[in-house]
């Protein structure tokens, strides 16, 4: 009697672990096939996030997964976009090289999806003495936005070229929104500010004056990333590849309507940074801001790291860096 309710309960155990094993592959394999219930996109602030505001405001994504709910998250720095999607807070993020480069030396699980746009980035000072980085002291402080952020690497290589040490400048950076970062400079409470459009345009606009391009320590390359975990595109490959495509489309639209991507970027005061209409659609004309969805400089910032120390190693090639939407086309 008592090997039979052994056996019968055996069975009764079996019988439940298998009919949830199919459980489970059943909903994997929906999953797999499907979109996810929910998805959320953090991205910075400045005119670097107009293909983000321009889908947001269109609902393009709203009107193609109905069943999903979107939520648009905005962050100060790459660093903080890197901490979202590590904690699961958000699937997809935009940032810098730099900070991605960091999440992926620390074996984070994402890789780059597609690149943005990529622009020349100005560190703008306000004392006229202030004309090269040797004339930097170590009371002059340089607001960025992280210390990882892609315009403290350009500042370290540049100041390995002028100054013979990536880390001469070091002790005067300051961690700060772009925002914030350009009320400071104009107060006087930093000696110069390295940030993006449009923050940087209104920094020259009140006086100040360019003492390093972003595309002098690396050249025109290092354009904005778009990151998405691996194991998300693995599980939503057709939402993923989907949500490529509406990216790819949205920079083509921005592109070639500068206008209405201008409205867009006055009317997202918090997303695109304060400015009107006028002021954007000058920003977007201007020839030195490029909509490039192919990756560039990852190689070449990740080298560099390495040589200071930020990161511990360098993929072999620019394909580990890649989902498959963008693979072996990168640099």
């Amino acid at each position: 009697m008592l090997r039979r309710q052994l056996a019968l309960a055996l069975l009764l155990i079996f019988l439940t672990v298998f009919v949830s094993a199919c459980g489970d592959a059943a909903s994997t394999s929906s999953g797999s096939a499907g979109a996810p219930g929910s998805f959320t996109i953090v991205y910075q602030p400045g005119l670097g996030a107009v293909t983000f505001i321009t889908l947001k405001l269109q609902k393009t994504l709203e009107k193609q997964f109905p069943s999903t709910t979107f939520s648009w998250k905005i962050v100060n720095s790459g660093s903080a976009v890197r901490e979202a999607v590590l904690s699961g807070q958000a699937q997809l993020g935009t940032l810098g090289i730099s900070p991605f480069l960091v999440g992926w030396d620390r074996g984070m699980d994402w890789r780059v999806l597609l690149a943005t746009s990529r622009s020349d980035t100005w560190l703008v000072a306000m004392n006229p003495r202030l004309k090269s980085l040797k004339d930097f002291g170590p009371n002059d402080k340089i607001g960025v936005v992280a210390p990882d952020a892609q315009q403290a690497i350009v500042l370290r290589k540049a100041a390995q070229q002028q100054l013979g040490n990536a880390h001469a400048l070091d002790k005067n950076l300051v961690a700060i929104s772009s925002a914030d970062g350009e009320q400071a400079l104009l107060a006087g409470q930093l000696a110069a500010n390295f940030a993006g459009s449009p923050f940087q345009d209104q920094e020259v606009a009140a006086g100040g004056h360019i003492v390093l391009h972003s595309t002098e320590p690396f050249g025109p390359v290092g354009a904005g990333l778009i990151a998405l975990p691996e194991s998300f595109y693995n599980r939503y490959p057709a939402f993923s590849k989907a949500i490529y495509q509406n990216l790819q489309e949205a920079s083509k639209y921005v592109a070639a309507h500068h206008e209405q991507a201008a409205q867009y970027l006055a009317a997202d005061a918090g997303s695109g940074g304060k400015g009107t209409e006028a002021q954007f659609k000058k920003l977007l004309d201007d020839r030195n801001l490029v909509f490039e969805t192919t990756p560039s400089g990852l190689i070449a910032y990740a080298t560099f790291m390495q040589s200071i120390g930020l990161i511990t190693k360098v993929p072999r090639v620019v394909n580990e860096l890649e989902l498959p939407t963008v693979a072996g086309t990168g640099s």
